[in-house]
């Protein structure tokens, strides 16, 4: 049996177990090759919103640190070995999916351990590649395998199993890495994998029964935790394909299965695709080199558009040769990924160092850089928006907007940053990373947005 994988091996996240994790998400989003189009009213309290046309108003958020999980030396649970994603239930209570561990670590409001969910292994309420987790309502946890069998693994808000909701492996799409809870217990995903599985009975997947998505297009998915096949949902924009750079193939220690990777010429700067669930149910999105946030249903209907008159920045040749110096950098102090994670289990890579290397040195770049870098919904229905700095990395400003287009405010470049997870109360989760390399979850509570 064999897969097909197309990637552009964009990630350069560091550490040797991120490396895996991180080549897990170009295999996981096993479409990596595909990057983004174009350009609640919850209230903050204290002062007024404005239109979207309006300059820039700095806010001054307040913030209090609340624990930080996550040791070098400690108990077992604490020593997190890949932190795939964090998310908190309505108790605030925080979960932590350590795929190096394949657990779901709980702890309480004060960084307390509650209880482990799950364990290595390939039976029912256990993970063999887990990749990503949600919160369902009834504060139950779903928890997305990339192993065998390929599925989501259901629990109850005790941590007790309840079933696996499996996918079809012939049907040729999984989730990506973020999943993002509906209303109605569906689980929303962006950027989703296509891959083609070839077996004895001939060539399958793709997106069996299903409509193909576009070169040009990137897949927003929504899967059923009750049986029902996933919907494709809206085909986001995204820039024509880079042409394929060269190919690898391998197979695991047995030679009984292999995996051909394609991969296609790196580009930087292409746009992103953010998104995150509203209370009401849609989604806010964002495919654009502009600064265009759409409004849409679960439907895959645009209800709306916010948009701020800030414009992208033109990639120059300076900023060519500075990105592919960091990025070769980069390379330099975390090599390449070891391990690539399918459904047909984990395959060892042949050393990639050059063959990335090679990738930044003759990379493509888009011809500008996008104006809007991360997006996130906080459980009062404000919109974060992360604007990119001018030179094209590091952190820089962050909007904040309500659905019905108010503008609240602006967080300075040195403020804080959109969270890995929003909780209730103000509760924000940061996944953070020392100079050891050691991941921890720091959590803090928003007290006001400084208006």
């Amino acid at each position: 049996m064999k897969s097909r994988v197309q990637t552009n091996s964009n990630d350069f996240r560091g550490g040797a177990a991120r490396r895996a994790t991180a080549w897990r998400a170009s295999v996981v989003a096993l479409s990596l090759a595909v990057p983004a189009c174009g350009g609640t009213d919850g209230e903050a309290g204290g002062g007024a919103a404005t239109g979207l046309d309006g300059p820039d108003r700095m806010l001054a958020p307040v913030v209090e640190d609340l624990y930080t999980v996550g040791a070098m030396a400690g108990e077992d649970w604490e020593m997190f070995g890949t932190i795939g994603s964090v998310a908190f239930d309505s108790r605030g209570q925080l979960h932590v999916l350590d795929g190096g561990a394949k657990r779901v670590v709980v702890v309480d409001g004060e960084g307390r351990l509650v209880r482990t969910v799950g364990k290595d292994g390939e039976g029912p309420g256990e993970f063999s590649s887990p990749t990503a987790l949600a919160l369902l309502s009834g504060d139950r946890l779903a928890v997305f395998d990339f192993g065998a069998p390929l599925g989501f693994e259901v629990f109850d808000a005790e941590g007790a199993y309840v079933r696996t909701a499996s996918l079809d492996m012939a049907g040729g799409v999984v989730p990506g890495q973020r999943l993002l809870p509906l209303p109605d217990d569906r689980l929303l995903s962006v950027g989703g994998s296509r891959f083609t599985m070839a077996g004895a009975g001939g060539e399958t997947g793709g997106d069996a029964g299903g409509p193909e998505v576009a070169d040009d297009r990137r897949p927003v998915d929504v899967f059923s935790l009750d049986g029902e096949p996933h919907q494709l949902v809206y085909q986001a924009w995204n820039l024509p394909p880079t042409e394929t750079a060269g190919t690898e193939d391998m197979e695991d220690d047995q030679g009984r299965q292999a995996i051909s990777l394609n991969f296609r010429r790196m580009r930087a700067f292409e746009p992103g695709l953010h998104a995150d669930v509203l209370s009401d149910g849609r989604f806010a999105l964002v495919d654009s080199i502009g600064y265009r946030v759409k409004l849409l249903t679960t439907d895959g209907v645009v209800d709306a558009v916010l948009e701020r008159p800030v414009e992208p920045v033109a990639v120059t040749r300076a900023v060519e040769d500075a990105e592919r110096a960091r990025r070769l950098a980069a390379l330099e102090a975390d090599g390449g990924p070891t391990v690539a994670a399918t459904p047909l289990g984990d395959i060892p890579l042949p050393d990639m160092s050059a063959l990335l290397k090679r990738q930044v040195e003759e990379m493509a770049f888009a011809r500008e850089i996008p104006v809007i870098a991360g997006l996130g919904v906080d459980r009062e229905d404000r919109i974060w928006v992360a604007r990119t700095p001018a030179e094209g990395t590091g952190d820089g400003l962050v909007d904040v907007l309500t659905p019905g287009g108010e503008y609240l405010g602006t967080i300075p470049a040195d403020g804080i940053r959109i969270p890995a997870a929003f909780g209730p109360d103000g509760l924000m989760a940061y996944i953070e990373t020392d100079d050891l390399d050691m991941q921890s979850v720091r959590v803090a509570r928003l007290v006001s947005l400084g208006r």
